[in-house]
């Protein structure tokens, strides 16, 4: 400050030396007087515009050094401008109101991941290669299931029961397609209102008896559910499947296979398959002529982090 005074004095007594001294008048006294006001009246305003300056510097300083301690990335230090500590301050705003939503995020995608959409056409083959070793529970409209075998499974010894386990496991779903299984939980008067929902009932499902030789000592890695139809059709609305009872919208069927990566698939999408084809040569249309133009139900598989579904194979109940 002392420098822009003197430095301010300085101009003024340039201007008095530029203007000589006449014997003393009226009339030079007056302009004597003028041109002193004219000179001071400079020497103020060059001292005021050199006081903004510094103190403008100043200000510029202190706000990157309070940038830097706040600990704002991309603050220029060559550049003191006002709107780069601006567009500094900006981006820290963003970053501390973004940082929540982040997390949100994250756990919504953590969410999604646990539900997969799957599609057969996608994916040819498991990322597992075990075999079916009890055979198809359906062979003979499950009147001969060797359930032994099956409560010996390797999938079944090794499935793990912990709470923990079943939450981090992956549904993977796919609409249009029933798929078969050893009936855990029945799907009648058993109902969700979403197949997500269905799917979350089979990670919770809890073993009621491990020593036990029927399906209580089995764990579900299986679902099938009938969906919701708009209201007006909930009355009327059936799931069509090939067998004796009613399936109602909601009904959500919990269920164990021996190799639910190759799971056995009943129907999918318009069951007009070579598969779905029976041994005499009769389409499945041909051979139920109530069913849909496309499979009533969503199923899906409950599989470790990691392990992907195939395609599957049909069961026997594709030629019933």
């Amino acid at each position: 400050l002392i420098q822009h005074i003197d430095a301010a004095a300085a101009v003024a007594r340039g201007y008095a030396r530029m203007a000589p001294i006449a014997p003393l008048s009226s009339t030079s006294l007056t302009s004597k007087f003028v041109r002193i006001g004219l000179v001071v009246v400079l020497a103020l305003n060059v001292l005021n515009e050199s006081v903004k300056f510094s103190l403008g510097v100043n200000r510029r300083a202190t706000a990157v050094v309070d940038a830097i301690d706040a600990g704002m990335d991309g603050v220029n230090l060559d550049d003191t401008s006002a709107s780069a500590f601006a567009d500094a301050s900006a981006r820290q705003a963003m970053q501390k109101v973004d940082a929540p939503r982040l997390v949100v995020e994250d756990d919504a995608a953590k969410a999604t991941q646990r539900f997969r959409i799957f599609s057969p056409d996608a994916v040819a083959t498991s990322s597992t290669t075990r075999v079916r070793e009890c055979g198809s529970p359906a062979v003979d409209g499950y009147a001969h299931v060797n359930m032994t075998c099956l409560i010996e499974s390797a999938t079944n010894v090794e499935f793990d029961v912990s709470a923990a386990a079943r939450e981090a496991s992956v549904a993977w779903i796919e609409h249009h397609a029933s798929y078969d299984g050893i009936a855990v939980r029945w799907g009648i008067h058993h109902t969700s209102r979403t197949v997500e929902e269905c799917a979350q009932r089979c990670k919770d499902h809890v073993v009621r008896n491990r020593t036990a030789t029927t399906a209580e000592a089995l764990p579900c890695n299986v679902f099938v559910w009938c969906p919701m139809p708009p209201e007006r059709e909930k009355e009327t609305f059936r799931c069509f499947e090939p067998d004796a009872h009613e399936h109602f919208p909601g009904d959500c069927w919990l269920k164990f296979s021996e190799v639910p990566e190759a799971v056995e698939v009943n129907q999918r999408g318009s069951n007009d398959a070579e598969g779905f084809t029976n041994d005499q040569g009769v389409t499945y249309a041909r051979r139920h002529e109530g069913m849909p133009p496309a499979v009533h139900w969503s199923s899906g598989v409950v599989l470790p982090p990691g392990v992907t579904p195939s395609a599957g194979t049909l069961s026997p109940r594709a030629k019933w």
